[in-house]
C-alpha cells in the first residue's frame, strides 16, 4: 500500500499563524489526544499580517502551525471516507481586518498515532527536548507492516506533526478537487515541503 505525506500548502492561500485564543496550549495540538473539552466555543483564527497579499480561503488552509485546517468540503470528504480518528474542532477564519472570511472550518485533530517510521533505516535528527520525537527528516523509510491496515489518515508515532494518508484518501481528495494541499510520496521523503 502506498502512503503519502500530507501538507497544507498553497501559492495563493491566506496563511494562519496562530491557534485560537483561549484554547489548549499549542504543544497539545501535536499530541494526538482529544482537545474537544479544552477547545474554545466560537473559535476564530486570523489571516496572518505577515502575508498581507494572501487572502484566499482554501479547502486545507495554509498555515505555519503544522496543522490541518479544513473547509466544510474537506470535512464532508473525511466523513465519506469514514476517517474515524479525526476530531474536528470548529473554527471561523477572519481576514486581516478581523472580518469573517469563512465559516464552518475545523482543525482536523488526528487522534492516536501509528509506528510508521522505520527508526533503523530512516535518516533523521532527534529532538533535544523530546527524546522520543524526531526533529527533522532527511530520508523517510516506512515500515508498512506495523501500520494498522484500517488507518487511513494518521500521525506518525515518532514524528507526530507528520501526517500520512493512504493512496485511496489521496485519490478521494483529488477526485473532490480539494485545494490548499500537496501530497508527496512518503517512502524516501526528504523532509522538504516540495
Amino acid at each position: 500500500m502506498d502512503y503519502w505525506v500530507l501538507l497544507a500548502k498553497s501559492e495563493d492561500g491566506a496563511v494562519i499563524d496562530a491557534y485560537p485564543a483561549g484554547g489548549p496550549a499549542e504543544y497539545l495540538y501535536d499530541k494526538g489526544i482529544s482537545l474537544a473539552g479544552k477547545y474554545p466555543a466560537e473559535a476564530t483564527v486570523r489571516f496572518s499580517a505577515n502575508f498581507p497579499a494572501l487572502r484566499k480561503a482554501k479547502d486545507f488552509q495554509p498555515n505555519i502551525l503544522n496543522a490541518l485546517i479544513s473547509s466544510p468540503k474537506t470535512q464532508a470528504v473525511l466523513r465519506e471516507l469514514n476517517v474515524e480518528n479525526a476530531e474536528l474542532l470548529p473554527v471561523s477564519l477572519t481576514d486581516h481586518r478581523g472580518k469573517v472570511a469563512a465559516k464552518d472550518y475545523a482543525f482536523v485533530n488526528l487522534l492516536g498515532s501509528q509506528p510508521a517510521i522505520d527508526m533503523n533505516k530512516s535518516q533523521y535528527k532527534l529532538s533535544a527536548l523530546k527524546k522520543d520525537q524526531i526533529r527533522g527528516i532527511d530520508k523517510l523509510v516506512l515500515q508498512p507492516s506495523k501500520i494498522d491496515k484500517t488507518a487511513k489518515m494518521f500521525r506518525c508515532e515518532t514524528l507526530r506533526t507528520l501526517v500520512l494518508i493512504r493512496d485511496d484518501v489521496r485519490a478521494a481528495f483529488e477526485k473532490a478537487g480539494l485545494t490548499g494541499y500537496v501530497v508527496l510520496a512518503a517512502e524516501g521523503w526528504n523532509g522538504l515541503p516540495f
